[in-house]
């Protein structure tokens, strides 16, 4: 996926303030590449790149459900058999992990990630919260995608019309 610097810093902007807002210890947000075949971290906040960058997410695993529309909830990230890197997970600091779906337009296009320091149960309101935050993170994302288009449209039409100073 080609990213703009006005995209880029929409994302960083979302999983910051989620974080944030939360008190949460990070947050990241995938997105599904134009095949719908693999996810690709576009960006993070409060977690170290090594952690970032440990390895691919198996479909197949905590994040099949995700792709499938549904919020998953790790309470114990260092026990849980969904998560695929439990060591770094300990190692990272991270207690509990709550994937949730972007969705736009009846597709599912990535995931937000939120990553907590202490074990966390949360409610159904918890949830519902982070749900309306990937609900809005789509949209913010679209209309990103959709600044860029006309950006580059217009750039297009003003150097190819014939307009002469």
């Amino acid at each position: 996926m080609t990213s703009s610097p006005e995209l880029q810093e929409v994302l960083r902007q979302i999983v910051k303030s989620t974080s944030e807002t939360t008190g949460s210890k990070g947050c990241t947000l995938m997105l599904l590449d134009e095949r719908d075949e693999q996810l690709e971290v576009m960006t993070s906040f409060g977690l170290s790149d090594q952690y970032v960058r440990k390895g691919p997410l198996s479909a197949d695993k905590s994040i099949f459900e995700t792709l499938q529309g549904k919020p998953v909830i790790i309470e114990d990230a260092t026990s849980d058999a969904r998560v695929q890197y439990p060591v770094e997970a300990k190692l990272e600091g991270i207690a509990s992990i709550v994937s949730l779906p972007i969705i736009l337009r009846e597709r599912v296009v990535g995931v937000l990630r939120l990553y907590t320091a202490v074990p966390c149960k949360f409610s159904g309101d918890d949830i519902d919260f982070l749900s309306a935050i990937a609900v809005q993170s789509g949209l913010a994302i679209e209309n990103a995608k959709m600044y860029e288009h006309v950006k580059k449209d217009f750039k297009n039409w003003f150097a190819s019309s014939s307009i002469v100073e």
